[in-house]
């Protein structure tokens, strides 16, 4: 077994045991998914990568690009901090997604941006703010995660 199938085995357990069954575990087409209720928090694996989502944002890591544990510290972040989501909307449209993890210092660091091409420019830009809650309080998982980055 691959270093990311066995770091996404143990976040998967974590989250089980803590969460239950707000988890939502499965596999389709040789990829293994998380996905935890009332959430846009995902993660994936296959063959060769360790995916991190929330939302239509996503970002791969693997022990090819030598950034798997910066995307493990990031799945923690994203379920223990606090995400804003900004969407710039022009009509019905949203034209652009940022993904913002706030931490405890009132940082905000951005993990994402999408965008489409095709949009109706012509018309007023409308900017939507929403932020979610932490899904798991980190303090109440802190010694499991650094066993599993460690």
């Amino acid at each position: 077994m691959k270093l990311h199938e066995t770091k996404f085995n143990e976040i998967k357990k974590l989250l089980k045991d803590k969460l239950g069954e707000e988890v939502i575990a499965y596999e389709e087409h040789g990829t293994q998914f998380i996905e935890i209720k009332n959430t846009k928090f995902w993660l994936t694996i296959d063959e060769n990568e360790f995916t991190v989502g929330y939302g239509l944002n996503h970002t791969h890591f693997s022990e090819e690009y030598d950034n798997l544990f910066e995307g493990i510290i990031q799945a923690f972040d994203l379920l223990t901090n606090k995400v804003k989501t900004t969407n710039f909307i022009k009509g019905n449209t949203i034209f652009k997604t940022i993904i913002e993890i706030e931490y405890p210092n009132l940082q905000f660091v951005t993990i994402g941006e999408i965008g489409i091409i095709f949009f109706p420019y012509w018309k007023k830009t409308k900017i939507v703010n929403s932020i979610s809650n932490p899904v798991i309080d980190k303090k109440e998982i802190e010694n499991e995660v650094n066993k599993i980055i460690n």
